[in-house]
């Protein structure tokens, strides 16, 4: 009820971007995606809709996907919209890409292509936000505590922000138009490895022990001049 302005905004919205993410992409998205708009945070928390289990409604206001339906909120902020929108996009394409469009080919390949959190969820940060200072001081803090050595092994809210800074800085060092390839040769390969080497002609530990080295020189160099 009276959510119809916030329909509107998403459906210009979302075509726009849907047009922008299937060109640096190059790839299609397979079928009609459904977004479903709520004029609040708690209007959303209070839907059931896709629910398995309890702990599927603790969202903490992050962008909830079920197959191809994007659940959405408004908090009063336009431009935050946008962004759960995008990501929402990013998401079911970047899915889509890697293991199919249809549910059968996506339970089949998920088995066959295991990816870390940090992959998936750090690139659909980095496509639908960039590179900002709210990530940027998160990652500090990873980076200088020593948290993000075995970045492999995290989860949550630090998988995505250090997997947004592994390919912001891919994007920085090698170039943002590879990211496609390196997606599409990680799906043929059914390997992180090899989609990495294949593309950028390095391995996954020498592209880690890179980007912990340059962020670690960023960040230490800006915190002995502020000293």
């Amino acid at each position: 009820t009276g959510g119809k302005d916030l329909a509107l905004f998403t459906a210009n919205s979302a075509d726009q971007i849907m047009n922008e993410t299937e060109e640096f992409f190059d790839f299609p998205i397979e079928g009609k995606l459904q977004f479903i708009v709520f004029n609040k945070l708690s209007d959303l928390q209070q839907s059931n809709i896709g629910f398995v289990s309890q702990e599927d409604a603790n969202i903490g206001g992050s962008t909830r996907i079920i197959g191809s339906k994007i659940f959405l909120y408004f908090n009063g902020d336009h431009n935050h919209l946008e962004t759960q929108i995008r990501s929402g996009i990013n998401e079911v394409l970047i899915s889509q890409l890697l293991y199919g469009g249809n549910w059968k080919d996506r339970v089949k390949n998920s088995t066959l292509l295991t990816l870390p959190e940090w992959y998936m969820e750090g690139l659909v940060s980095y496509c639908a936000t960039g590179w900002n200072t709210e990530i940027s001081n998160r990652v500090k803090d990873g980076i200088l505590s020593g948290r993000y050595k075995k970045f492999n092994r995290l989860s949550g809210k630090d998988a995505e922000c250090a997997g947004n800074s592994i390919w912001n800085f891919i994007a920085n060092r090698y170039g943002e138009s590879l990211i496609p390839s390196i997606l599409y040769m990680t799906k043929v390969s059914r390997n992180i490895e090899s989609g990495m080497l294949f593309v950028l002609g390095t391995s996954l530990k020498k592209l880690s022990d890179d980007w912990l080295g340059y962020y670690h020189n960023k960040y230490y160099v800006a915190e002995k001049l502020r000293d």
